[in-house]
């Protein structure tokens, strides 16, 4: 096995065991939910809209700030925007600068809510997956073709956009 496998395989089993971790839910066993898409979800824990807050809830056109994890169907994360050097990722919801599966999971979740997603492959990467290119001119996929995701989402934030 060599370092970057054993490093991925020790992340994965670290934050699986915090994702399942009953504590980290707001009640003892979670609520699943499904999109019409097929995006499966629970929320860890619920966001919340304060007084003042125009914007809470993501609507299209709207400026989101995402922290997350992704995990490949056998538990081993393969992408997170937590780490040395790594920021969240910042987008405009509704306009396909997100995956699709991220688009379905975002409905209706509040700011500062964490939710946990199961994406099907056609609402991810679909039969693509994601190929990585090395410079010696070998390959190897990062996410195989027709693979189902795990997301953990954090929203951040939600603003609207510039007038």
């Amino acid at each position: 096995m060599n370092r970057r496998v054993a490093i991925s395989s020790a992340a994965a089993a670290a934050a699986a065991a915090l994702v399942l971790d009953p504590s980290r839910t707001n009640a003892a066993s979670p609520q699943f939910f499904s999109t019409p898409g097929g995006v499966k979800y629970f929320d860890l824990q619920e966001g919340s809209c304060d007084l003042f807050n125009v914007v809470c809830s993501p609507q299209k056109g709207d400026l989101v700030k995402i922290k997350y994890k992704g995990y490949l169907s056998n538990g081993r994360m393969f992408d997170s925007s937590e780490g040395p050097g790594r920021k969240p990722l910042a987008a405009k919801y509704g306009t396909g600068q997100l995956l699709p599966g991220w688009e379905e999971a975002l409905v209706g979740m509040k700011q500062g809510g964490t939710r946990v997603i199961q994406v099907p492959p056609q609402l991810a990467y679909g039969d693509k997956g994601i190929k990585i290119e090395a410079k010696d001119g070998s390959s190897e996929y990062l996410v195989q073709p027709g693979e189902k995701l795990q997301f953990e989402l954090t929203l951040i934030q939600v603003a609207a956009p510039p007038p």
